[in-house]
């Protein structure tokens, strides 16, 4: 058994000073005996993070012809997250079908299924997303493609296109999470999406129709959904920091998820111009990030997020928008990262196994 000892630990029910003891891959009750004991005093020790959306990370694709989730689970790992989804930009059928039918890392963080970002998308909404691969929805098309007990675990569409609601509700059937983006929808249609058993935002306040008094667009319904669970990008570029801390304040820490929208090794150097940890095409448009959510903890906090507020943010609340309870409590698996005193990763365990 492992003892993390002298650091501030996240729990379920806030913040402890005791020992957060892990036997296996599981979080035991502090006070059996010991075989080793980390000294992280200073720190803080929270759930490992869980990215909703991420395409790759340190030179490796989820996705397309040089896919390498093990070497994305590795690097997503050694930065701090434990558990994602592998999420795909709209793509041929074929493309997609090998991403959903593919093996999964035998190391890293662990992927918890697959993210559709698309083909359903609006074509007036696609920022950087291909539109040669955008298709209009089709509940038989969907269902040939995610088969009963398929891995794809999100759907991101545009809840505004014909067939739109039927798929959502084919879709919520199979067990799949619906989240809306790439979208010009009205905040009727997003309402009527959310009704009808979507439960997330894409990207809020990215590639789709925006707040006005008299028109509220999806982002109004990003605001104002009670159960939605919205994701941000939360690098200071895609949303301005005060966009960041209004959509906070409306929705609370279980309201909001932290997304990296990293993009990193999915697509030719000189496909993609980098700024910092934004990635643009070579038009300007924004095309994702190369953020980790490690770093989206640390800027949120800097704009004046509460610590325990930014760490659920990227932790607790996405993994219950896919019904995961990731808590640090007796019981719990051990997935953990531990953060210095400028939240910087410092340790990282997956499963209890340090990475």
């Amino acid at each position: 058994m492992l003892a993390l000892r002298g650091g501030r630990v996240l729990t379920a029910d806030g913040w402890s000073y005791d020992d957060l003891v892990v036997d296996g891959g599981t979080v035991v009750t502090p006070g059996r005996d010991l075989d080793h004991v980390l000294d992280v005093t200073g720190a803080v020790v929270a759930p490992g993070f869980v990215d909703l959306h991420v395409h790759g990370a340190g030179g490796h694709s989820a996705q397309g012809p040089a896919a390498d989730l093990d070497g994305m689970a590795r690097a997503l790992a050694a930065a701090g997250t434990t558990s994602f989804l592998a999420t795909a930009f709209a793509a041929p059928l074929d493309e997609l079908r090998a991403l959903i039918g593919g093996s999964r890392p035998a190391s890293g963080a662990r992927c918890l299924g697959v993210h559709l970002e698309g083909p359903w998308l609006s074509p007036d909404a696609s920022g950087a997303q291909p539109r040669g691969s955008l298709r209009p929805p089709s509940v038989d098309e969907a269902l040939d493609l995610l088969p009963a007990g398929s891995d794809v675990r999100c759907v991101t569409l545009a809840p505004e296109l014909p067939g739109a609601l039927d798929l959502v509700a084919a879709l919520v059937a199979r067990g799949v999470r619906v989240s809306l983006g790439h979208s010009t929808a009205s905040y009727d249609d997003a309402a009527a999406a959310l009704a009808a058993g979507a439960s997330g935002v894409t990207h809020c306040f990215n590639a789709m129709s925006q707040l006005t008094g008299r028109d509220p667009g999806l982002v109004g319904a990003a605001l104002s959904w009670p159960d939605a669970v919205v994701e941000v990008i939360a690098d200071g570029v895609h949303v301005h920091p005060a966009a960041v801390l209004a959509l906070h304040a409306a929705r609370g820490a279980t309201g909001v998820a932290l997304v990296s929208d990293c993009v990193d090794g999915c697509a030719p150097a000189d496909a993609l111009v980098r700024d910092g940890d934004v990635l643009r095409l070579p038009d300007g448009t924004l095309a994702g990030s190369a953020l980790a959510l490690a770093d989206a903890v640390r800027h949120v906090v800097s704009w004046g997020v509460p610590l325990e507020d930014a760490l659920a943010m990227a932790s607790t609340t996405p993994a219950a928008a896919l019904g995961r309870d990731v808590s640090l409590r007796p019981g719990a698996v051990a997935d953990v990262v531990v953060l210095d005193a400028d939240l910087r990763v410092r340790h990282v365990l997956v499963d209890g196994v340090m990475q």
